[in-house]
């Protein structure tokens, strides 16, 4: 999913380090980064193809997932996976036309190739991404090895992953989107994990984004907004997932107007009399607002975390999909000696604070 709020807000923004993460669990929308490591590892020397192995398995997902999970352990911060349920019937345009655009990046993707045009191919090729059922399969056995528990939602993982940071069983959701926080989550780390498509390109991969912590609170206030029902609004006014947004209302209007009419009714009140309801909203934006604050989820929520077990993280990613065991068992080792230091430090740090 994703919204353009995140262009009208400022002040809200609070950097923080993995170290202020330590302890903490964080969820993670399994889909959404899939999509992102799936895009930007790729093969330059064919075309933008995925990485495989010697059976044709797609690897490239366990390889960003695998040095990812490592460096969050390192910092012994405590990841949960939330997977994708069926989507909303809201959703159903929005997935047809996702599915029409990889249709036509499919194209593009193979004319290129047959006309030789290589940069024209590695542009196209992230387009085409696609999930299978063995990606997610071989997803959450990684997630086993390393004892990282993962959760299945009903319909939305950002919805999902909202509820249990409001029921207090994680801590935050992880999310480049801001979606997560119409749902009502209370607490969103940016940039903790970020992916770039540098695996296809020759660009100069630019400096890591800062991790930002935001508030729900604070991103109501830095917006100049009371209530989570308004600010869902202004994302309906801008275009969702579940709507294409009012035709000639951009961000900074749409805030203006919420601004000055501040309730959800008046608001609605003025759209109604002066703009394309029918366009904007496919579903009356009650019906939406409604899901929004009251979407389905999973209440039966079981984590548990478990040491990671090496051997079946090395059996997995070496002997069953092929990866370099010298890369693979230095990186645990590193993972284990690093995570040891920091517990120093951090009793260190307790024992000084405590004198």
């Amino acid at each position: 999913m994703g919204t353009q709020i995140g262009v009208l807000i400022s002040s809200c923004r609070v950097e923080i380090s993995k170290e202020a993460l330590t302890g903490k669990k964080v969820g993670f929308d399994a889909y959404n980064l899939l999509y992102a490591l799936l895009s930007s590892i790729r093969h330059t020397e064919s075309w933008g193809g995925h990485l495989t192995d010697s059976k044709g398995n797609v690897t490239s997902h366990l390889q960003g997932l695998f040095y990812r999970l490592t460096d969050l352990l390192t910092y012994q911060i405590s990841p949960v996976f939330v997977f994708d349920g069926k989507p909303p019937k809201f959703k159903q345009e929005e997935v047809a036309i996702r599915k029409e655009k990889k249709k036509r990046a499919e194209i593009k993707h193979l004319e290129a190739i047959e006309l030789g045009l290589k940069e024209e191919a590695l542009k196209y090729a992230p387009l085409t991404t696609k999930i299978t059922p063995q990606i997610v399969k071989d997803t959450m056995t990684l997630l086993e090895g390393f004892g990282i528990p993962y959760i299945l939602a009903e319909e939305e993982a950002e919805a999902q992953g909202a509820y249990m940071v409001k029921r207090g069983i994680i801590n935050a959701m992880a999310s480049q989107d801001y979606d997560t926080f119409l749902f009502g989550c209370e607490t969103v780390i940016r940039n903790l994990i970020v992916t770039r498509r540098r695996r296809i390109t020759d660009q100069s991969v630019p400096p890591d984004l800062p991790i930002e912590e935001i508030k729900l609170p604070n991103l109501l206030k830095d917006l100049n907004l009371e209530t989570q029902d308004q600010l869902i609004l202004l994302a309906l006014l801008i275009g969702t997932d579940y709507n294409p947004g009012v035709k000639g209302i951009g961000p900074k209007t749409a805030l203006k107007i919420l601004q000055k009419y501040k309730t959800v009714e008046n608001t609605l009140d003025h759209i109604k009399l002066n703009y394309d309801m029918k366009e904007a909203f496919p579903y009356e934006p009650e019906i939406l607002i409604e899901y929004f604050r009251k979407p389905i989820i999973n209440p039966v929520i079981d984590i548990s975390f478990k040491s990671p077990d090496f051997s079946k993280i090395s059996d997995f990613l070496i002997k069953e999909r092929g990866f370099d065991a010298t890369r693979i068992n230095r990186r645990l080792s590193a993972m284990e000696k690093q995570q040891k230091q920091i517990s120093r430090k951090r009793n260190q740090r307790a024992l000084d604070s405590f004198f």
